[in-house]
């Protein structure tokens, strides 16, 4: 097996030759860059393993660097390390929300933890690319509508609850409905422990114990994580810590629930193609049904199979249609009448058929990966 290709793309010339040296001392392959332009040219030439990243550069910075190579579909999962003189959190957040893996300040670290940081970004690629038999075991669903007010919230806390009862692996309910919670709103639960703050960190710190640190626990046995309370600034949200985040609850064998909201942020839409399966909400107002029908139609565009793809009615105005399939290019998947009160309807439910059908059509991809 061949070794790990590592770029520097640095102009110091003293730096990159000591970080060349100690690389290829721990047995990694390198190639330098003395410019961000040159660096560029070198990427898609080499098609590294993983790229360290100055960011004070006389032509391209290094900002610029990542946008230009995370732009190209073969780099979004090359990890980028920033390795900068800069320390600012304001400079740690723009590198993390251009797509930067990890961003290293070149005064605070030494060798021996820059080399663990390197080898932990390139595994964690390594898990991405191929995925253990345990790595499977958990279920990833994402909740999303464009049209707010159609009850993707509450769909998402009862069918987490259902889940509860339904499933014997722990359920987790993440709460994105962005820029805030719904969750925390109905709770009342406010304060750090939100999902914003827990996908602000780097990915590299992302694991089952930072995860469960962040979760709360509800009267029917599951956990949840809320979104903010308040408005809270989400620009440091990065896709990557969204990837180690749902990684890690699958190999715990958690079913993980996520509330999209609306997932009008550019960054939701991106959440869709980790998920194992994705609902998307209507009802049967006009507007709901055309946007039904543009998310449906979007979708395949962000790398979402759709066969993967859910369309659930939900009858929240008790409008009781004749025909739900109107104005929508397929009949919906499930559809859940006009309930007051989930905790008191019978045994065989709506809410029953929709787990079942994601439970059933699981199975059987397992055994078909089998």
């Amino acid at each position: 097996m061949p070794n790990p290709h590592i770029l520097v793309i640095e102009d110091d010339d003293e730096a990159r030759t000591m970080y060349g040296i100690m690389l290829r001392s721990w047995g990694y392959d390198v190639s330098e860059a003395t410019t961000g332009e040159e660096g560029i040219r070198a990427a898609r030439r080499h098609f590294p393993d993983l790229i360290l990243l100055d960011i004070m550069m006389p032509d391209v910075d290094g900002y610029e660097v990542c946008k230009a190579l995370r732009s190209d579909p073969r780099f979004h999962q090359v990890p980028i390390i920033f390795l900068t003189a800069l320390n600012a959190s304001t400079d740690r957040i723009k590198g993390y929300t251009i797509g930067g893996d990890d961003f290293i300040t070149k005064s605070q670290v030494d060798y021996k933890e820059l080399g663990t940081r390197i080898k932990a970004a390139l595994n964690r690629t390594e898990r991405f690319q191929h995925p253990s038999g345990d790595g499977r075991k958990g279920l990833v669903i994402g909740m999303m509508s464009l049209r707010g007010g159609v009850g993707v919230s509450t769909l998402a806390l009862n069918l987490a609850q259902y889940a509860t009862t339904a499933s014997e692996q722990q359920v987790m309910l993440i709460d994105l409905s962005l820029p805030i919670g719904s969750v925390s709103l109905w709770s009342g639960v406010s304060g750090p422990r939100h999902s914003v703050r827990l996908l602000s960190r780097p990915a590299s710190e992302i694991d089952i114990n930072l995860i469960r640190n962040f979760s709360l626990e509800n009267m029917y046995g599951s956990s949840f994580i809320p979104g903010p309370s308040t408005l809270t600034d989400y620009s440091g949200i990065r896709i990557q810590a969204v990837e180690q985040m749902l990684y890690a609850l699958r190999e715990e064998g958690y079913i993980v629930i996520m509330d999209l909201g609306r997932a009008t942020l550019p960054l939701l839409w991106n959440v869709p193609k980790l998920c194992d399966w994705v609902t998307v909400v209507t009802s049967g107002d006009s507007t709901s049904r055309s946007l039904a029908s543009a998310t449906l139609n979007s979708l395949s565009q962000y790398d979402v199979d759709s066969s993967s793809v859910l369309l659930v009615y939900n009858d929240y105005t008790d409008e009781q249609p004749t025909d739900i399939a109107i104005g929508l290019p397929r009949t919906p998947d499930v559809f859940m009448p006009h309930i007051k009160d989930f905790n008191e309807i019978e045994e065989v439910t709506p809410l029953a058929h929709f787990w079942s059908i994601i439970a059933s059509k699981s199975a059987e991809r397992e055994a078909e990966a089998e």
